[in-house]
């Protein structure tokens, strides 16, 4: 019975998408108690009685063990979003999946002229030009006319005829007519440099208003960020080891490790399956994991990786080899010491075990001491 428990916690413990690297005290009990048998004895007081057989010996030290939960993850890129068309028109021309568009580049474009990209936090919501109130939009449009090497004034929030004067230059060298007015649609503000993951619009597809005044807004292109991250999906009895801010260590494909952050959590849709019949999975969460300093994750979109989540830490606990703690039966443990040539038994209450050791406390136990361990 107890090697059918041991068997069910080692094949609960190697599930494909995430498996524990070290066991708290109870899973050790269970692990242990097929060694019983080989113990020679029921758990008596005795110092003296035989031991499981030995096989070597280890020390007794003070140690800092982690107990880590691993999870798979997949590399790929940070902050998706849907690029909307705001102006009538066929499609004359798309970015190929993969391609990135830089400040200044075009998107896309609609009856052969461009629709291009600016950065900025503010999405383009209206026309600008002279006479247009302040606002942040117009601060963006000044920062990028400046990058691009065209003179708007002072950058701020006001719309001015250096402003136009500026824009019409760069209109002008764009084959635009240089209007000195930006219309609702021209420009799409996003956040940096975009890397194409999808089109939503096919060349020749005509972009028209759905009705009204208003001006059309139809999904014409997914974007990313340029910058790589980690993404990993944890189950919803998994979602307490991530939080944002925490240090993680990532493996890359070939073994390298390099340290990761959390960056972000977002809420993932109930799975289907590995549920009771009838009965509702909970939804899970995604985190966004990215690598610490100046190191930088490659460019392997796809690869598959593992990424360590440190669950709990004891620091400068006393410990033993995993395989020096014996089973007394009772759900007791022992470890066998060796001092002078003499051998004695001494109880212990194991605590956390991780790497390969186990926390143990017990009457007499020391640093130093020489402890048995078995196969």
């Amino acid at each position: 019975m107890d090697r059918e428990r041991a068997g069910r916690l080692r094949r609960r413990l190697a599930a494909p998408a995430v498996r524990r690297t070290v066991v708290a005290a109870a899973m050790v009990a269970l692990l242990a108690v097929a060694a019983v048998a080989l113990a020679g004895g029921s758990g008596g007081a005795s110092g003296h009685e035989p031991s499981a057989k030995a096989t070597g010996t280890g020390t007794v030290a003070r140690r800092t063990l982690a107990e880590h939960l691993t999870a798979t993850g997949t590399i790929g890129y940070a902050g998706e979003t849907t690029v909307l068309a705001r102006l009538s028109g066929t499609v004359t021309a798309l970015p190929a999946i993969g391609d990135v568009v830089r400040r200044g580049d075009r998107l896309y474009a609609l009856a052969g002229e461009p629709v291009l990209l600016m950065y900025g936090a503010v999405p383009a919501y209206r026309a600008l030009a002279v006479g247009v109130g302040d606002g942040r939009d117009v601060e963006q449009l000044e920062r990028n006319l400046a990058a691009l090497g065209y003179e708007p004034g002072s950058v701020d929030e006001e719309f001015t005829a250096a402003t136009a004067a500026a824009l019409a230059g760069w209109q002008e060298d764009l084959g635009l007519e240089p209007s000195g007015e930006l219309e609702l649609g021209r420009v799409a503000f996003l956040r940096g440099p975009q890397r194409v993951t999808r089109s939503e619009a096919t060349l020749g597809e005509a972009l028209v208003s759905s009705g009204g005044s208003e001006p059309p807004s139809v999904p014409i292109l997914r974007t990313s960020s340029t910058r790589r991250v980690v993404g990993v999906e944890l189950e919803a009895d998994q979602q307490s080891i991530a939080h944002r801010g925490q240090k993680v260590q990532v493996v890359l494909p070939g073994g390298a490790e390099v340290p990761g952050e959390v960056r972000g959590l977002a809420a993932t849709e109930a799975s289907s399956g590995g549920g009771e019949a009838g009965e509702e999975a909970e939804p899970g969460v995604e985190a966004t994991i990215s690598v610490s300093g100046k190191r930088r994750i490659p460019a392997l979109d796809g690869a598959t990786v593992n990424v360590r989540f440190t669950q709990q830490v004891r620091k400068h606990v006393l410990t033993v080899p995993l395989t020096a703690l014996v089973a007394i039966g009772g759900e007791r443990f022992a470890v066998y010491v060796r001092e002078g040539g003499a051998r004695r038994r001494i109880v212990v209450t194991p605590g956390l075990a991780a790497d390969g050791y186990v926390e143990v406390e017990g009457k007499g136990l020391r640093a130093g001491m020489t402890v048995e361990t078995g196969e």
